[in-house]
């Protein structure tokens, strides 16, 4: 029996691949640690790994604000403890960890694992980057002034000379890891799917979407007897604050003949919505594992997490980026004849409403479609992940 210690910093598009992976780690005798953000405990616990919490950035990073002291910090200055805790735990823990598996966006891994001498695996839950596939390349070009800021502050100095004069750990430049690498690199799609996919070396391992059971139910069914085409609407954790979108979504498609699910998030209260078309099912969270099982095209931000689930059961898909590697994503659907991308200050209900129609009446959409889902499920999955881990041994 191995001790794995799993890192992870951010939020559900970080997480929610994972659950899979630790469930079967544990099946086979594996024993893991896993260190998140206090809003990840209840479903960590659920698998049976030991759960321990770390500071939190979801606050920050959803734009809420508290007036307490606590949540007066920057979003810096809280990575900045997020980090120092992470390293203190890790460093100065009794356990002694046999292998450490660590978020992409946890770039100091190697070096931990380096430190610690134990094997490092690096989950990655967007596209792998490398010199010919660097999806982040367009948000370096904005916001490189900020990242250099950044670079310079106090904060950040600060945490590079604790981290060195503590534990010997050299941060890697902020410009060019965008993200971190292990011995073995799990990729959460295929090698299809990925850009540049026969670019990476044999340590990249593309293993597709990490889907397991996640027990969820539908409070409404989706039977429709194959009469009603069922459209799904989601914007995701961070970018579904749009009551304008869901407007728009509501003039686009309220006298189609289909059944539109709008999952809107948990902050969007549903009765400022004062006339929900009959044809729409409003909901502030629904299963989408469970939704896109039914699901003819999903209208989403492009989330890679959303986007691979989508594709593994074969739906179409209509993306609305935001930000980050969104614009990539969704452009690599749409150049695999998968789906259709649409600006996001460009959305009208005529825009949305024309895009639907060309899905629902262009089957080569659904075949393509089909192929890319066909390449996420012959990935292997968390099990090939598991199998992959366990060859380190």
């Amino acid at each position: 029996m191995a001790k794995i210690l799993f890192i992870n910093l951010f939020g559900n598009g970080h997480f929610n691949p994972t659950i899979g992976l630790v469930k079967e780690l544990m099946s086979r005798g594996e024993q893991v640690t896993y260190t998140a953000g206090e809003e990840f405990r209840e479903k960590i616990e659920k698998t049976g790994a030991e759960f321990k919490s770390h500071t939190s950035l979801s606050n920050s990073i959803n734009g809420h604000s508290n007036s307490d002291s606590k949540n007066s910090k920057s979003p810096l200055e809280e990575l900045k403890e997020m980090i120092e805790e992470i390293t203190d735990y890790v460093f100065n823990s009794k356990e002694k960890f046999d292998y450490i598996f660590y978020d992409s966006a946890f770039i100091i891994g190697s070096e931990v694992g380096r430190i610690l001498k134990i094997p490092t695996i690096c989950s990655i839950t967007t596209f792998a980057t490398n010199e010919k596939a660097n999806v982040f390349s367009e948000v370096f070009k904005q916001y490189g002034p900020i990242i250099q800021q950044l670079v310079n502050s106090p904060v950040y100095i600060n945490l590079a000379k604790n981290l060195k004069e503590k534990y010997d750990i050299k941060i890697p430049s902020l410009t060019t890891a965008v993200t971190g690498t292990g011995m073995i690199n799990l990729v959460y799609t295929s090698k299809y799917f990925q850009l540049c996919g026969e670019s990476f070396d044999e340590s990249y391992k593309f293993i597709g979407p990490s889907i397991s059971d996640r027990k969820d139910e539908l409070d409404f069914s989706l039977e429709t007897n194959g009469k009603k085409k069922v459209i799904y609407i989601s914007l995701g954790t961070l970018f579904n604050a749009s009551i304008e979108f869901y407007e728009n979504c509501f003039k686009a498609f309220g006298n189609m003949d289909a059944t539109v699910i709008m999952s809107i998030g948990k902050d969007t209260n549903i009765n400022i919505f004062s006339d929900i078309p009959s044809n729409f099912i409003v909901r502030n969270y629904v299963s989408q594992l469970e939704v896109l099982k039914h699901t003819d095209v999903f209208i989403t931000h492009g989330g890679m997490n959303s986007t691979n689930e989508a594709l593994y059961y074969d739906v179409p898909l209509i993306l609305i980026p935001q930000s980050v590697d969104q614009p990539a994503v969704a452009n690599r659907v749409a150049e695999l004849g998968a789906g259709i991308v649409i600006e996001k200050d460009k959305i009208t209900p005529e825009t949305l409403n024309q895009s639907v129609v060309k899905i629902l009446s262009d089957n080569t959409f659904r075949i393509n479609s089909e192929k890319l889902g066909r390449s996420l499920r012959e990935a292997g999955g968390y099990k090939k992940a598991v199998d992959e881990i366990l060859k380190l041994k």
